[in-house]
């Protein structure tokens, strides 16, 4: 009974705050010594989905601070003071624009927990060959604001079951990332059917993505280069992953830095 009470004691001394402990008891091919490896194997999985979330929340607390901080930062100074009217005016505009981004935060946010339970579909037939220019032209003005091209090869039909919120959202975030990180040259959407999948391109002339990040740009929260970020919580792209394997399908990235990035969806019909 021995290594029962080792069992007991060490599920005794396991807290939140350390879950560290192991037993570590010898194979002896016994049932016991199954139990105990099963053990072991349980507090591995409990300990890191406690690191990722204390990182997530980590993460999320920061991102969250910056706008709050920046906001506050602006109210000090319109409030020290009387201040000319445009000063005003300037004050309320980048009030307005931190509060967009913290509220499209929390919404990420929100986004990614229901993921983390998995996602609730509300599937029905939907044509692609309509909602994909569609969320083009939504985005268009972004677009010709940085006097880039959009561009769309699209089928006049693709049809296939889904989300159609959820897909949108998708598509916007792919499309935004590829907007914001292109200042020059041409974004093109396509959509294609192929092997029983839809595949959907993003390709730009952008910026792109270095090598050794490639691996990582779906982890939330994960930006390439706070520098190069635009603002961004690194959030959008774990959304994507999160709503292509919802529908079954997969996501893939190719990406050059200096020449461009091409963000590929594949969907089940």
């Amino acid at each position: 009974m021995a290594p029962i009470d080792e069992i007991a004691d060490t599920a005794r001394r396991i807290s939140t705050e350390d879950l560290s402990a192991r037993l570590n008891l010898p194979d002896t091919g016994v049932e016991v010594s199954h139990l105990a490896s099963t053990f072991d194997e349980m507090l591995m999985r409990i300990e890191s989905g406690f690191d990722r979330e204390h990182q997530f929340t980590s993460d999320a607390s920061h991102e969250l601070r910056t706008p709050l901080t920046a906001m506050r930062t602006i109210l000090n100074v319109i409030r020290d003071g009387e201040r000319p009217a445009e000063e005003y005016r300037q004050a309320l505009d980048d009030l307005a624009e931190e509060t967009d981004r913290l509220q499209a935060l929390v919404e990420n946010l929100l986004q990614l927990a229901r993921g983390e339970q998995g996602l609730i579909l509300q599937k029905e037939e939907i044509d692609l060959g309509l909602l994909l220019p569609d969320v083009a032209d939504s985005l268009r003005p972004l677009a010709e604001n940085k006097q880039l091209t959009l561009s769309c090869d699209l089928p006049a039909s693709l049809i296939i079951s889904g989300d159609t919120d959820h897909l949108i959202r998708l598509f916007v975030n792919l499309l935004d990332n590829a907007i914001k990180y292109t200042e020059r040259g041409t974004i093109t959407l396509s959509a294609r059917e192929r092997a029983g999948n839809v595949v959907i391109e993003v390709a730009d002339t952008g910026i792109g993505i270095p090598a050794e990040h490639l691996p990582y740009i779906f982890k939330r929260l994960y930006t390439v280069d706070p520098a190069r970020s635009s603002g961004g919580a690194g959030l959008g792209l774990s959304i994507a992953s999160q709503i292509v394997q919802a529908h079954g399908g997969r996501i893939e990235v190719q990406s050059e830095a200096g020449t461009g990035t091409k963000f590929t969806v594949y969907l089940p019909k």
